[in-house]
């Protein structure tokens, strides 16, 4: 019995603390209310990633590049 008692209580104080808090909170109108001209900067984040990524790619390729010289002619062979 005490035990109901208890968790009747439990739950009451509860529900009063969330009752109280909900109605100190604002309306959602006030937290809606802003600017929204607000600054992208992912975009040119993004492309200057990019292109610094393809600028480097473009650099250690051109600084690794070594003329590949075929082993064999290209010719298929002739049969006898």
């Amino acid at each position: 019995m005490t035990a109901i008692l208890l968790a009747l209580a439990v739950v009451a104080l509860t529900v009063y603390g969330l009752e109280r808090n909900h109605h100190r909170q604002p309306g959602p109108g006030s937290r809606l209310v802003g600017s929204t001209n607000v600054e992208d900067r992912d975009l040119p984040r993004v492309t200057a990633d990019l292109r610094a990524s393809a600028t480097h790619a473009a650099a250690v390729r051109g600084t690794h590049r070594r003329e590949v010289t075929p082993l064999r002619s290209m010719r298929p062979a002739r049969s006898a």
